[in-house]
């Protein structure tokens, strides 16, 4: 589909889709499932996909501002090219997902569940991760001033030398 728009309603699968230039209406009550979808400059802002399923789907070059992904469940999933700022995955569950060079600004993973999340090329200036556990997440190709990071949960990490002075901080470490 290209160049459309779509009302979702109630208990819905799309599967093997292809959707191009669409804006999304959204008022669902039952959750909704998408499996091997492609979703290429479509905009989902502002729209609340919690407790939603996507598996297999690839979001390219998307608009996505303020979108909420709460409790939802995402397996084998690329975000790339997007813009993310202000998106809420807050007790998602993340499994095999890549974020590649997207634009996260103030977007939140608060109390989220991550297995085998990449993070390569993002902007996450004030992201928050607090409460969800970053061990294995590699930080070092993205950019970012300051995160907000529950401390404890903040280890096993990769990060690049300009980052390193943030992670020090948090863990009580002065660089002189």
């Amino acid at each position: 589909m290209k160049n459309q728009e779509i009302y979702l309603e109630d208990r819905q699968l799309f599967s093997g889709c292809r959707l191009q230039n669409i804006n999304f209406e959204l008022e669902v009550t039952a959750d909704l499932e998408f499996t091997d979808c492609i979703f290429e400059k479509c905009d989902f802002s502002n729209l609340v996909f919690s407790k939603f399923g996507f598996y297999r789907c690839i979001f390219k070059d998307c608009k996505l501002l303020g979108t909420e992904f709460t409790n939802a469940f995402l397996q084998d999933v690329q975000f790339q090219d997007c813009l993310l700022n202000y998106v809420n995955f807050s007790s998602a569950r993340l499994k095999n997902v890549l974020f590649a060079n997207n634009m996260m600004k103030e977007s939140l993973f608060i109390a989220s569940q991550f297995k085998h999340v990449r993070f390569e090329g993002n902007d996450l200036e004030l992201t928050n991760f607090w409460e969800t556990s970053l061990s294995g997440i590699d930080f070092s190709s993205n950019t970012f001033e300051r995160l907000d990071v529950s401390p404890e949960l903040a280890k096993n990490i990769k990060v690049n030398l300009s980052q390193a002075a943030f992670f020090a901080a948090l863990h009580g470490i002065e660089i002189v």
